[in-house]
Order: C-alpha cells, then structure tokens, then sequence
C-alpha cells in the first residue's frame, strides 16, 4: 500500500482527476475534529464528488491510501446521478443511547458506492453530509431507497435539475432509531 499527502483540497482534485489504475482504501482530512468516510475504489469517482459536491471535501491537507491495480474497469458506475443524505447521531444524556441512524446507515451503505463527511465538531451529536452513485439496476435502486428511507434524516435523489426540491426531497426515518452503546 502507499500513502500520498496533499496540502489542499485543489491538489488532491488535481491527482485524483490525472490518476487511474488504482484502488483507493482511505482519505484522511489531516488535524480536524472532521472526518471524511468513502467507499469509492477509483480516483474517477473521487474526482466526479470534488467537483459535484465540493462542501463534501472541507479545505485542509489529506492523506491518501491507495494500491496499485491493473484490472480496474473505470466505466463500470454512471457517476452523472447521485442521491444526497443527510443523518444524526446524538447521544442521550445520563443514558448510553444514540439517537439517529448514522450507524445502521453506514453500515447498510457499505454495498453502495458512497462518500461520507461526518462532522465530529461537538461531542453530544454528529452531523453526517452523504453523496451516494445511484445504482443503475432497479432492485438495486430501490434497495438503496428503502435504506435511505429508514435510516436517514433527509434525502434526494437526482431528478436531473441539479437541484434539491420538494418534487425530488424526502424525510427519513433515521431520527426515530434508537442505538444502545
């Protein structure tokens, strides 16, 4: 495995637009409360995030974990769609409970190709930012709403206006679970 540092944001765009035959394993936001979470196996689709989704990537230095691999089929996900989600987890005072479904939601998503931010700025509640590559097969697709349905606070798939709206935005279930610690 070898690590890359980058001191920006813009470099690590740079890189990861110029890069192919390798497998990403981890992206690491350098001396922040932050942390970025991802299932993205190329650079290609870590590329198509930071330029989609900018606010996904706060401003920083990185480290970035990769391997080398020459049998990557860089065509093999449509990186135009992408579901936005949001979720929670706070933690009851005085009791070991966890509000939100920020657990079960990273979890579920790990058969989906995701990139997560998650900020850890105050120790009652974090805040989870979440871009997903919807899935072209349609059980797949539905799979993914059902996940996002009962484990998210809010989410929205494109509709192909660039923007989230009433017509393509709904509320989760995520803030009715509950996660004993």
């Amino acid at each position: 495995m070898k690590t890359k540092k980058f001191n920006s944001k813009e470099k690590l765009k740079q890189w990861a637009k110029t890069t192919a035959g390798v497998v990403l394993t981890s992206i690491t936001l350098m001396n922040s409360v932050q942390s970025i979470e991802f299932n993205f196996p190329t650079t290609k689709a870590l590329s198509t995030v930071m330029e989609n989704a900018p606010t996904t990537f706060p401003e920083g230095e990185y480290k970035v974990s990769f391997s080398n691999s020459d049998d990557i089929e860089l065509d093999d996900l449509d990186y135009s769609k992408m579901a936005m989600v949001m979720s929670i987890e706070a933690k009851l005072a005085n009791r070991d409970i966890l509000i939100g479904g920020l657990q079960p939601l990273m979890r579920e998503l790990n058969e989906f190709t995701y990139c997560c931010t998650i900020d850890r700025t105050n120790a009652a509640y974090y805040i989870a930012s979440i871009w997903v590559v919807e899935p072209t097969e349609p059980e797949e697709l539905k799979s993914l709403e059902s996940v996002l349905e009962q484990y998210s606070v809010f989410y929205a798939f494109n509709d192909g206006s660039g923007f989230v709206t009433l017509n393509n935005a709904r509320m989760g279930k995520g803030i009715s679970q509950f996660v004993e610690i």
